[in-house]
């Protein structure tokens, strides 16, 4: 039986064969000797998953004073069922990926089908013939407790048999530049030695050749401003020694708009990992404090996000404080503080741990559960209510659903035997509950509703008009605003037609 990877659109695409993969190794080959002989320098990226594919795309879209592009970009995937229709399909000039960036789709179609100078492939030995690696592979935290972060660890089996495989193809002068978000100590501590380990095998003399390592890390957005969030943004970096710093920082400078956004140079790839970690722990701490305050608010009758809006006129201080939701998601805020914290004893042999931030996610893990504590408000129980869920990924206008809080949210209410039904116009399917059919018939989802859970702010359902919904149910549902998307006018207009409203922080509505 043919072995396939079906795309999230239900195309289905056969594995490579052996003879394939043979074929494939020509032409890689093949095409790395034309780019050398127009003046390119040669990229892999590996890994083409949300940062990857579109960090490829802006590789390979950079050009010289002339107009002319610097690199070619391979791309690489491996050859699984779950992951390699990326393959083909990037090749036929298609984004894999989800987004109301309007950018995405036209610098795959730029970089692919018109310039020619980025494809992908699955293929292991595509490294022996590139000058750069952009390391991009998914590096998750495990969290075995739910609510209890400072349990979580950090499995880096997989990152680790991916740099493995560098060490067995790449040129000894090749630089291996981390961009994956990884516990600090990684570049120093685990991709170091594993390539000196690799290079020795192979008979190089790592003193003469020692790895060029760098770590740059990225601060992608997957939503309107994706391909902005990557090239028009600030970048950290530092290197092992100082040829991969001056490597890397060259790199960057090419591929990046350093004149507006400049590179920052850390000490140490240290640094720079544990600038990440801690980036991404202020936030998820500065939204945790929030949801303790909007219960507060809650209670005593108080709009949290009035209060919100009167605290960040102070600049400069408060400006960024940030709000409470439904629940925290996304590849970072849930896990860069637990890999932080696991790093200090596995990689550092350090005692103690990183309490505010481990206490943040535990806080940020929970909050789809206050969610539920406004339906049963207004309900004793949630045992056969009919709930609309309206969003399942993490954020607005896109479609990742990576540690989404809609997947607990559901996987809650499914437990206390809750009839709940997603929509989400972005999504296709629910790779973590892939129990939950994503539907895309909105009037069809929303009849019968006894609870519309406006949970993800897509533009879609912040123009729905309430008596456009309330027809689409033919009830009057329970209204639960889990972020702020509908303002007072708009709850009135929904209370106005028989609807109870409650909202995560509201504590106005009456």
């Amino acid at each position: 039986m043919l072995k396939t990877s079906i795309a999230p659109d239900g195309r289905e695409f056969p594995l490579p064969t052996e003879e394939d993969n043979a074929k494939e190794r020509e032409l890689l080959v093949k095409i790395t000797k034309e780019q050398r002989a127009k003046g390119r320098k040669i990229v892999a990226v590996q890994g083409l998953g949300f940062v990857g594919c579109v960090m490829a795309a802006v590789v390979a879209d950079a050009t010289d004073n002339d107009g002319n592009p610097i690199y070619y970009v391979h791309g690489h995937q491996r050859p699984s069922k779950r992951s390699f229709w990326k393959v083909p399909v990037i090749n036929a000039g298609e984004t894999p990926v989800s987004s109301s960036d309007p950018e995405v789709p036209e610098i795959f179609q730029r970089t692919v089908v018109e310039k020619k100078n980025f494809r992908a492939t699955s293929e292991d030995s595509v490294y022996g013939l590139v000058d750069i690696v952009v390391v991009d592979i998914q590096l998750d935290a495990t969290k075995p407790a739910f609510g209890q972060a400072e349990k979580g660890y950090c499995d880096i089996t997989a990152f680790r048999e991916g740099i493995r495989m560098l060490g067995k193809h790449i040129n000894p002068e090749c630089m291996v530049l981390v961009e994956t978000t990884v516990p600090p100590g990684t570049c120093e501590k685990v991709v170091k030695p594993i390539l000196e380990e690799e290079f020795t095998k192979r008979g190089i003399d790592v003193t003469q050749n020692p790895p060029l390592v760098a770590h740059s890390y990225e601060r992608v957005m997957p939503g309107s401003k994706y391909v902005a969030s990557i090239r028009d943004f600030w970048r950290v970096f530092s290197g092992v020694n100082q040829k991969s710093i001056d490597m890397c920082r060259e790199f960057l400078s090419d591929v990046l708009n350093v004149e507006e956004f400049p590179l920052t140079q850390l000490d140490s790839t240290n640094a720079s990992e544990l600038s990440k970690t801690m980036e991404n722990s202020y936030r998820a701490t500065n939204i945790a404090l929030t949801l303790e305050w909007a219960r507060f608010a809650e209670q005593i009758g108080v709009d949290i996000f009035k209060v919100r809006d009167a605290i960040r006129k102070r600049k400069g201080t408060h400006d960024n404080l940030l709000r409470p939701s439904l629940g925290v998601g996304g590849y970072c805020l849930t896990k860069d503080p637990v890999l932080a914290n696991w790093a200090m004893g596995a990689l550092f042999d350090l005692p103690g741990e990183l309490t505010v931030a481990i206490n943040s996610v535990n806080i940020n893990d929970t909050m789809p559960l206050h969610t539920i504590d406004l339906i049963k408000k207004e309900y004793n129980e949630v045992k056969n209510l009919k709930i609309t869920l309206l969003g399942v990924s993490y954020l607005e206008n896109v479609g990742d659903t990576r540690h989404s809080p809609s997947k607990t949210l559901v996987e809650f209410l499914r437990k206390d035997l809750a009839r709940v039904r997603a929509h989400d116009p972005y999504v296709e399917h629910w790779d973590e509950l892939e129990e939950v059919t994503v539907e895309k018939d909105l009037p069809a989802i929303l009849e019968g509703a006894q609870v519309v859970i406006f949970a993800v702010g897509h533009d879609q359902y912040k123009n729905i008009e309430p008596k456009e919904l309330v027809d689409m149910c033919k009830t009057r549902p329970l209204i639960i605003d889990c972020s702020n998307f509908l303002d007072d006018a708009t709850i009135n207009k929904y209370k106005g037609l028989g609807c109870k409203v409650r909202g995560v922080g509201k504590g106005h509505i009456v």
